[in-house]
């Protein structure tokens, strides 16, 4: 080879041109992927505080004298429906119970991952009020 003087252009061996742009590239893309993982995390825990707070609503509000069940759903509905929409609000199922002592509420939650290859958060909860008396 020749270089443009005429001389004789040495040769580098192990030449690594490029490879810190290769390394930057991997390097941004684990972080942002950390950043999707610790995001996904926080929304859930967000998640977790709207279910607790509209479960203890609905207890409370099905905890009244004359009220019956339907009206600890319907309130735990309105909450779910202000707090948490969209498909995270989807994946909650839960239903009221009222005893003669105590309104029970509990929920069946489903929160999807948002990368494949994780598992969805799955977790029970429960609320329980003490029945008011006349």
């Amino acid at each position: 080879m020749s270089a443009p003087d005429g001389g004789h252009a040495t040769e580098q061996p192990g030449r690594t041109a490029g490879f810190a742009t290769v390394n930057f590239v991997v390097a941004a893309g684990c972080s942002l992927l950390f950043f999707v993982l610790l995001s996904n995390l926080l929304v859930v825990q967000y998640g977790r505080a709207a279910v607790r707070i509209a479960l203890d609503e609905g207890a409370r509000h099905g905890a009244r004298s004359g009220v019956d069940a339907t009206r600890c759903e319907a309130r735990v509905q309105k909450v779910l429906t202000g707090l948490l929409g969209g498909e995270m609000g989807s994946g909650v199922s839960y239903r009221c119970v009222k005893g003669p002592e105590r309104t029970h509420a509990r929920a069946v939650v489903r929160f999807p991952a948002w990368l494949p290859g994780i598992p969805d958060y799955r977790f029970e909860m429960a609320a329980t009020a003490t029945t008011e008396r006349r």
